[in-house]
């Protein structure tokens, strides 16, 4: 199938759709309790009483996803991805029927959904699965009946009518999916952080919001991981132009809109008095610790068809923070940059493997990856000598670039202490 049927197969009931929809995402943290869900259905409510008909997409409370994922470990070492699909998936089912619950009990008529049931159609790729199409018949006459509906994010239902889930930040797709497939007025993220940030905050307390980003911009802080919201996300809200608003569900203020032409008058003021060097002003930052970088270099052709099946099978995708291939007939060299949790199945197999000239493994461990996401430069040589200059000056100096696209990786060994706001001052002042 290819890209333009997928895309016509989104929204199929928009014909079918009442008016004034709002589609809205709240996050595990913005659910981490009963109370916490309480506050969010009082929320619902109110908004429901503006006018508008309401689809609720949930993610699972708190870390639950993480601890099946450990219980699914302590099960089996290598379980299988179909069983993960059935584990994961209930973390968001239990979110959405206890907020449904707590909306009966609110007087706020309600039905809850899995993803299979609202029409959310996948590939089979298990753990990792893209939206072929929704249908939403069951999501619209709900709304016509003027209940508010909730879906189980992260997940939908394959062809073969086998659970799927779409991968670490999943419900984000599965909110904006729907909103392009009932014609939403607009999809809210809500997240347990203001917006979208030029760092975190954690991290950079210094960190500045961006008040509205064009598509382009977000889908280059996303491609990163940089960004609050997935990417597979923002490359539907653009190809439907469904307007996106990402902010917080702690308070009520605007955060980040996502949509247009972008934030010109933010990005025009870090400029104006810029020197050649200080050109590149990247959107956002983001820092990860506890990183591997591990390398494949494999000369045999048969050795490299089958460490690449080892890969596919291995390795969960959506963690993976960068990859990097170059592949002919005769060699294969691949690199990627993983938390070292995520990389472990392949790193226990590579342990057993007989390494000779015809397979090289490089690896570093306890790293420090500090990602810049936008801000393409005229040359990356150039910004490699100014933040050269700045990571030498910080007394940093076991470090490495690699710099690709819009994308920009600063790798250094062991914490990185004052580092991220040393970088952040230089590179992306408010």
């Amino acid at each position: 199938m290819n890209q333009q049927a997928k895309d016509s197969d989104l929204s199929p009931n928009k014909h079918s759709a009442p008016d004034n929809i709002l589609v809205r995402k709240y996050g595990g943290s913005s659910l981490a309790d009963v109370q916490r869900i309480r506050t969010v259905a009082r929320d619902i409510a109110l908004t429901r009483q503006e006018g508008h008909s309401l689809v609720v997409v949930v993610s699972a409370m708190g870390t639950t996803t993480n601890e099946l994922e450990e219980m699914a470990r302590q099960a089996c070492a290598h379980p299988s991805r179909r069983e993960l699909d059935m584990l994961l998936s209930v973390g968001e089912r239990i979110t959405m029927s206890l907020l449904s619950m707590i909306l009966e009990d609110e007087g706020c008529p309600c039905i809850s959904f899995t993803g299979s049931q609202c029409g959310i159609i996948t590939d089979s790729s298990h753990t990792d699965a893209r939206i072929l199409r929704v249908t939403a018949e069951r999501v619209c006459e709900a709304l016509h009946k003027g209940q508010v509906v909730v879906v189980a994010g992260f997940q939908g239902v394959s062809e073969e009518k086998e659970i799927t889930t779409l991968g670490r930040g999943g419900s984000d797709t599965t909110a904006v999916a729907l909103a392009a497939a009932l014609g939403a007025v607009r999809c809210e993220i809500l997240k347990d952080v203001d917006g979208i940030l030029s760092a975190d905050p954690k991290a950079v307390p210094e960190a500045w919001l961006h008040k509205h980003l064009s598509y382009q911009e977000m889908r280059d802080i996303a491609e990163t991981g940089c960004g609050v919201v997935h990417l597979r996300a923002v490359e539907f809200a653009e190809r439907h132009q469904v307007p996106l608003q990402v902010r917080s569900s702690f308070h009520q203020q605007q955060g980040t809109s996502i949509g247009g032409v972008g934030n010109k008058a933010s990005r025009q003021s870090h400029r104006l008095n810029a020197d050649r060097e200080n050109r590149y002003r990247p959107l956002a930052m983001a820092l990860k610790e506890g990183v591997t970088r591990l390398g494949l270099n494999i000369s045999e052709p048969r050795l490299a068809l089958h460490w690449r099946e080892e890969i596919l099978r291995l390795l969960d995708p959506s963690g993976v923070i960068a990859e990097w291939l170059d592949h002919s007939d005769s060699a294969l060299r691949w690199e990627v940059l993983a938390p070292t949790g995520i990389l472990q199945d392949l790193l226990d197999e590579l342990a057993t493997a007989d390494t000779s000239k015809h397979l090289v493994v490089v690896r570093e461990d306890d790293l420090t990856c500090i990602s810049f996401a936008g801000g393409r430069p005229d040359s990356w040589v150039e910004v490699q000598k100014h933040v050269g200059e700045i990571l030498d000056d910080s007394g940093c100096h076991n470090w490495r670039l690699r710099a690709d696209g819009s994308s920009l990786r600063v790798l250094v060994a062991g914490s990185s202490d004052d580092l991220p706001t040393l970088l952040h001052r230089a590179l992306l002042p408010a």
